[in-house]
């Protein structure tokens, strides 16, 4: 279930009833009507049901949300200003305060992106790389929410990691959700830029690394309004490899012989960056997302690191 940790208005069973039911709002009203205020969103109709189940501390998937039943009205009042919100183009992540990733919650804030679907293959694509690894150490750079490393640790539970992050906001968000997951005692949080705050070697480094290219006239415009500038636009170099060029530059000596750097890049930008690597000397593989769009990179010294 996707919940918010902030305080709300009146929940659980007490929001669904009141001493006059017959004054109260219908669910099925309200969401009806956030339906219509929402003409530009690709669900509507799932958005509505996410924060109304939101409110009531209920999965979005209940079955009560397909009945009718009376909603109080300080509820109805706070359910219709967040359809406000999203239909200004607010990500839902934001308005609830968390989103699930890898079928685990993290608290999200406009100090971090939003963690996406297509991310979830460098969890997937990392576990697969670890899997003959005890106690392997991991780095992020650029941790944000912290959902990609936390992911791996919950799913690993003798991995050890270090999360840098260059934003003291973005660094506040990460160590909530550290603490949230109890992983204070295997994953440590360093501010800093790229590898400055590493001293040890690693089994793997990830990095979701800014990619866009400053005035992208692509970008959407709900993002660009919403989510931070500095976890999107690279400013390094302008052409959307900045990071990806100091990452590969500076990576020798920083993780074990058989270690390697795991990637996640733009839809048109898997090639530039393996041509990158393969210049350093390092083995390349791309995969794909569920779209069939190039979206990860593991540079590697030979096949026994895959």
């Amino acid at each position: 279930m996707i919940s918010s940790t902030s305080s709300r208005p009146t929940t659980g069973k007490s929001a669904f009833r009141r001493s006059d039911p017959e004054s109260m709002a219908s669910s099925r009203d309200l969401i009806q009507q956030a339906i219509r205020q929402l003409p530009d969103a690709d669900a509507p109709d799932l958005d509505a049901r996410w924060l109304l189940a939101h409110l009531l501390q209920i999965d979005h998937r209940d079955p009560q949300l397909h009945q009718d039943f009376p909603i109080a009205d300080e509820v109805a009042q706070t359910f219709l200003e967040q359809i406000g919100r999203r239909a200004r183009g607010e990500p839902l992540a934001h308005i609830l305060g968390e989103w699930e990733f890898y079928g685990h919650a993290f608290e999200v804030t406009p100090a971090v992106l939003m963690p996406r679907p297509e991310t979830e293959l460098l969890v997937e694509w990392g576990l697969q790389i670890l899997a003959d690894r005890e106690k392997p150490r991991v780095a992020e750079i650029g941790v944000g929410s912290l959902a990609v490393l936390a992911t791996l640790a919950l799913e690993r539970t003798d991995l050890i990691g270090v999360g840098v992050e260059i934003c003291p906001e973005a660094l506040a968000v990460a160590e909530s959700n550290r603490q949230r997951h109890a992983l204070e005692s295997r994953i440590e949080l360093r501010q800093g830029s790229h590898y400055d705050p590493l001293e040890d070697a690693f089994d793997l480094i990830i990095s979701n690394p800014p990619y866009i290219v400053p005035g992208d006239p692509l970008l959407e415009t709900a993002v660009s309004t919403f989510e931070p500038e500095v976890a999107l636009l690279d400013h390094l170099d302008g052409d959307g490899l900045g990071h990806y060029r100091r990452l590969i530059e500076g990576l020798p000596g920083r993780v074990h012989p058989h270690g390697g750097l795991l990637l996640e890049c733009g839809h048109d930008q898997a090639e530039a960056i393996a041509e990158l690597g393969r210049k350093s000397g390092w083995e390349v593989e791309i995969r794909r997302d569920l779209s069939s769009i190039p979206r990860a990179l593991h540079l590697h010294s030979g096949p026994h690191a895959s």
